[in-house]
């Protein structure tokens, strides 16, 4: 092992750069055995055995409509007329912008079909998009959130078709263009996959668990955790005021220092509307490492129990609750909470907040350092949401 610079010899760097503070080690029950066992495990296990990528268009079509029929009756734990409304149209939103990038994904591959200079990045293309949208039906129980994620790949995916249409491949500057464009997509569809696959299922967990553990110990905050990132990799202003393409490249170290998963390299990544996907899907894997040992799925299922049969009721009474026990600070636990009912769904579920997308932007582009300003808007309502991991994996092996 090599002595980390980050702690100035206070801690242990592993070969899959995994800090372990030798102060606080004590108190982890963490022995060096251990440690040698994490490090073989992470080598054994590339990919999840829990986590199953669906890459046939048949098969992610089943699964956001079993999504669909899923989501459809927890409309009965909304008691306002509008709001149920309004969580049906989130629903078949969900449903529907995913089925229209699958055909559109397919339109494309029609349209370029037979031309061998295009084949390999529209296969590109079709890739990523199928590893987005396993990223989005399995990773998120949120549907409104999920409709905004779908929305950025949409945005993405028409981009880079613009792009393709845009070239001539038959002069040099062309065929140079295409060549730079299939690496960006090669490296957009690399990292899209290492989210969809090491996100939620529990063996990529169990690979930085032992970083999570530190990372509580040592008191620090999601905000703080990505400031002392940023700086050390030698990016100057607020987090918030970076590039996306800056912004990705802190979000992917921290996974990849956490042990979760190996990162791509993005440097040529230029930007643009494609980052914007790349950095929530990454900055929604952080916070998942993050949270790993600060059990904000029990606590909240703890204090939303209480309040099930409330009907609609706004995030401050969470925090209020027992998240309180836990957190000490109010802004914190708008954070927690907030973040929790959007991506995990916990045990008991948040099923519906019509500014999901837009929130989870303000707080994952300032790296956690901005959380709602007023709370007045952020209503919820219990509901257990559906498993989209379970149903893939059903699909996969069991044809559902």
């Amino acid at each position: 092992m090599d002595i980390c610079d980050i702690c100035e010899g206070g801690c242990f760097v592993s070969k899959t750069s995994i800090h372990i503070n030798s102060r606080i080690y004590s108190k982890l029950d963490i022995s060096i055995q251990d440690l040698i066992s994490l490090d073989k495990f992470r080598m054994d296990s590339d990919e999840g055995d829990d986590v199953v990528m669906l890459m046939e268009h048949d098969q992610l079509l089943k699964l956001t409509t079993l999504l669909l029929h899923q989501e459809e009756p927890l409309m009965e734990a909304i008691k306002s007329e509008p709001e149920r409304i309004k969580y049906l149209k989130e629903c078949n939103a969900a449903h529907d912008k995913v089925v229209s990038l699958l055909e559109d994904g397919e339109n494309a591959s029609k349209k370029f079909d037979g031309d061998e200079k295009m084949t390999e990045i529209i296969k590109e293309i079709q890739e990523y998009i199928k590893y987005g949208v396993n990223f989005s039906l399995q990773s998120i129980r949120n549907c409104s959130l999920r409709v905004s994620c779908i929305d950025k790949i949409k945005t993405h995916f028409d981009s880079l078709v613009t792009e393709i249409e845009d070239l001539d491949p038959e002069t040099a500057e062309g065929i140079s263009k295409l060549r730079l464009l299939a690496k960006e997509t090669s490296l957009y569809k690399q990292c899209m996959k290492e989210y969809a696959k090491k996100c939620q299922g529990s063996t990529a967990r169990a690979l930085s668990k032992a970083w999570s553990m530190v990372i509580k110990q040592e008191g620090i905050k999601f905000n703080e955790l990505v400031e002392r990132t940023k700086n050390k990799m030698g990016f100057e202003g607020e987090f918030e005021s970076l590039e996306d393409a800056q912004k990705l490249q802190v979000y992917n170290s921290i996974i990849e220092e956490s042990g979760r998963s190996a990162m791509p390299k993005l440097e040529i990544l230029k930007g643009g509307v494609g980052i914007a996907v790349l950095v929530v899907s990454a900055g929604l894997m952080v916070w998942d490492i993050f949270t790993a040992e600060h059990k904000v799925e029990a606590l909240l299922n703890s204090s939303l129990t209480a309040f099930k049969d409330i009907g609609a009721f706004a995030v401050q009474m969470a925090v209020d609750g027992a998240v309180m026990e836990a957190l000490a600070d109010a802004e914190l636990g708008v954070l927690y909470v907030s973040m929790a009912a959007f991506v995990a769904g916990t045990v008991v579920g948040l099923v519906f907040s019509a500014v999901a997308g837009a929130v989870i932007d303000l707080i994952l582009g300032s790296g956690g350092k901005t959380v709602p300003s007023s709370v007045d808007n952020l209503k919820y309502h219990t509901a257990k949401m559906p498993d989209g991991m379970a149903l893939a994996f059903q699909i996969a092996h069991d044809g559902y």
